[in-house]
């Protein structure tokens, strides 16, 4: 399966966002002659190339094996990494391609070694298979999640925030974009609260990646998720996970 294109490009060190043409978006994708498709935050419609190359790779695959043709691509699947690390402002070797986007999230919540008493904040917009994760491990490993609360704006307070931290916060977790509603959190902001106390941040972007500029060192995350059938206009499989590199 060949590489999504991203509207991305790196120049020594800083990136600039291509104009985004969105006459050609709509000639690419050929659902919108029959749609108007509203559940871009569930799956968004598949553009043409995107279509012909999953097609040809399937096609391949029965013409010569499974292996036989990922092998004939492989420059092309390696160019995904190259790809991804551009679009979120980060090194190839901080990216994982995984089957799909909670399965990133988890590998990412799971590895995190807690202990009892440790803290997890998150907000009340928290995505609810995060927070069913949370509790799990709260059962698991005796360790606390707290909801902090909203300012005036539905956003994760800040000062809430602050205040909230001691020794014992080991993960501060935040969904960027909820699912439903047009809540955006402040999660630069965010990241610099943990950045400055030195705990662990995790950021679920599946719903902002593809829509927004995202840049990790501006956001200041140790690890982010996101997905390729949403705003990234890919297929219903794979998604990118970041994990910074000196974690």
């Amino acid at each position: 399966m060949l590489p999504v294109v991203f509207a991305t490009t790196l120049r020594q060190g800083s990136y600039t966002n291509m104009p985004f043409d969105l006459e050609r978006a709509r000639h690419e994708t050929p659902g919108c002659a029959n749609v108007l498709h509203f559940n871009n935050a569930g799956a968004s419609l598949m553009p043409q190339p995107v279509l012909d190359a999953t097609i040809a790779h399937l096609q391949l695959e029965a013409q010569i094996g499974g292996y036989e043709a990922a092998a004939r691509v492989h420059d092309a699947l390696e160019h995904t990494y190259d790809a991804a690390a551009a679009l979120l402002h980060c090194s190839r070797d901080e990216i994982a391609v995984v089957e799909n986007a909670t399965r990133a999230w988890d590998m990412a919540c799971y590895a995190i070694p807690f202990k009892p008493g440790d803290r997890i904040l998150t907000a009340q917009s928290e995505y609810a298979s995060n927070y069913i994760a949370f509790l799990q491990i709260a059962q698991k490993t005796g360790a606390v999640v707290e909801v902090l609360p909203n300012d005036t704006n539905g956003q994760v307070s800040l000062d809430a925030l602050k205040n909230a931290i001691d020794e014992r916060v080991k993960l501060i977790a935040i969904t960027h974009a909820p699912t439903n509603g047009g809540l955006v959190q402040p999660v630069s902001a965010i990241g610099n609260v943990a950045r400055a106390a030195g705990i662990l941040y995790l950021v679920d972007a599946c719903q902002s990646v593809g829509q927004m500029p995202i840049d990790v060192q501006q956001i200041n995350c140790d690890m982010l998720s996101t997905t390729g059938r949403k705003y990234l206009h890919h297929t219903a499989q794979k998604a990118p996970v970041f994990q910074a590199g000196d974690e």
